[in-house]
């Protein structure tokens, strides 16, 4: 599984390197990382999310991007990724919430969001909320607000509000 998931990534124009690990993250269990080593300067990350996670099925994406100078020899001594805000991976179900998941994804620079992962331990501010409301809106066709995402912070519960 992890080298399938290097294959792929490995495809990615712009990456020198890389190496795929597994990583336990409580409550999640094991999560899989890519160490990333760029060819060279102006790696974007966002689009590097958005290849795998055409490329890759949801399950194998990474969870994190780390990008490293170079890859040490022997494995070790690869500094721990930011896993900060992950809940438990649970996918979209409806059109809408596929939509909110790639743009909570794409404007908080992730690999992936789930429907349960909340804006504000992912990182998420001010500027992001208007990002997101402002991309959201005119997709879905409802008018989103600031104040919609911080009363309804993941995709589920905005998708519940929405409804209402």
């Amino acid at each position: 599984m992890v080298q399938d998931v290097r294959e792929v990534l490995a495809g990615y124009p712009g990456l020198a390197d890389l190496v795929v690990r597994t990583h336990e993250q409580e409550p999640l269990g094991q999560v899989l990382v890519a160490y990333v080593v760029p060819a060279g300067a102006g790696l974007n990350l966002a689009e590097l999310h958005k290849y795998a996670r055409r490329e890759l099925p949801a399950a194998l994406v990474p969870a994190a991007f780390v990008v490293v100078e170079a890859l040490p020899a022997d494995g070790a001594g690869l500094p721990a990724p930011d896993l900060r805000g992950l809940a438990r991976y649970r996918a979209p179900e409806t059109p809408r919430q596929e939509v909110l998941c790639a743009i909570f994804a794409d404007v908080l620079a992730r690999p992936r969001c789930g429907v349960d992962d909340n804006f504000f331990a992912l990182g998420g501010e001010s500027i992001d909320a208007m990002l997101i409301a402002g991309r959201a809106s005119p997709v879905i066709g409802q008018e989103i607000s600031i104040d919609d995402l911080f009363d309804a912070p993941t995709v589920a519960e905005l998708d519940q509000l929405l409804d209402n």
